[in-house]
């Protein structure tokens, strides 16, 4: 009697959910080195949903929530946000972010969440994206000094006003070749992405590439550099939800519960920059200011990633 009455309690505690993830956990990990083991895994029987991410030399278990933040030269207030498990990319969250914000917004984003396809997106909808800096560097070959009408996909001129020998456009790729008396002796040759052939000299670069040189030109301008410069003001949101609202010790486990205790927080921000905004201003006309300062829209929004610990 006392050894069935064992097995059954064994058998009911396999059922439990606690064995369950105890044992998937053990599944996943057990024995695996740390290059194998997937970032979707279970990292902590407590908290399933929370996952494991390595970006860069920075190692992240939990969640990663995404802010958006709109703005003028006197208000700010942090109007979105969302929480994903950790595996949740930056591209998803911009593409997610381009859904909800309005035509004619200007946003100011880190470059990773920046690419050819987002930016397209955003476009569409009346969206001005505006990159702080970008993923991979910002090398730029000089191909966006050539003329190209990109409507006709066509290569006009290169840098010192030559009209190529023939230009054609094939597999997302210009390519126009030029007279070698042209390129061999040109002063600007030696920055010149033209390639020397057998009878002339090639200019061959990918609409995507294109597209990149003329954004790296654009950063470089003292005026793009100026409105990138606005996006700062989101870099302290993270530090704040870490020293001042202990973000990274929520008293509570899984992703719809962390999501909810992280609205909680970002609400009390945005009330007390509320109230601090309204003790400088006039008693008078209180109520007009109030609703003006929560749901105007102003000028530019900005957007910044957080992670914090399950």
């Amino acid at each position: 009697m006392v050894q069935n009455s064992i097995l059954y309690k064994n058998k009911e505690r396999g059922k439990t959910e606690e064995f369950k993830l105890l044992a998937r956990m053990l599944k996943e990990q057990r024995g695996k080195s740390s290059k194998n083991i997937a970032p979707d895994s279970l990292q902590n029987p407590t908290d399933p949903d929370a996952t494991y991410r390595k970006k860069g030399k920075k190692k992240h278990i939990g969640y990663t929530a995404n802010l958006v933040e709109k703005f003028d030269d006197k208000n700010r207030i942090i109007t979105g946000y969302d929480l994903q498990k950790n595996t949740y990319s930056d591209q998803k969250f911009a593409k997610d972010t381009i859904k909800k914000l309005d035509k004619g917004t200007t946003a100011l984003i880190d470059g990773a969440y920046f690419s050819e396809d987002i930016d397209k997106k955003a476009k569409g909808k009346g969206i001005k994206m505006v990159p702080t800096n970008l993923v991979g560097g910002g090398k730029n070959n000089n191909c966006d000094k050539f003329e190209i009408e990109e409507k006709k996909h066509l290569v006009k001129k290169c840098p010192y006003g030559h009209k190529p020998i023939n230009s054609k456009f094939k597999e997302g790729s210009y390519r126009a070749h030029f007279d070698k008396k042209h390129c061999k002796y040109c002063p600007f040759r030696k920055d010149c992405p033209v390639i020397e052939q057998k009878k002339s000299y090639l200019f061959k670069v990918s609409e995507k590439t294109l597209h990149r040189c003329q954004l790296i030109t654009r950063m470089g301008t003292s005026e793009y550099q100026q409105l990138a410069r606005k996006r700062a003001g989101v870099e302290g949101i993270p530090s704040i939800l870490r020293r001042r609202y202990k973000i990274d010790h929520l008293p509570v486990r899984g992703l719809i519960r962390v999501k909810v205790y992280l609205g909680f927080k970002i609400s009390a921000i945005n009330c007390k920059r509320l109230i601090k905004g309204l003790m400088n201003r006039p008693k008078a006309g209180l109520p007009t200011l109030l609703y003006r300062h929560l749901f105007s829209l102003f000028s530019f929004q900005r957007t910044y990633r957080v992670k914090f610990a399950a």
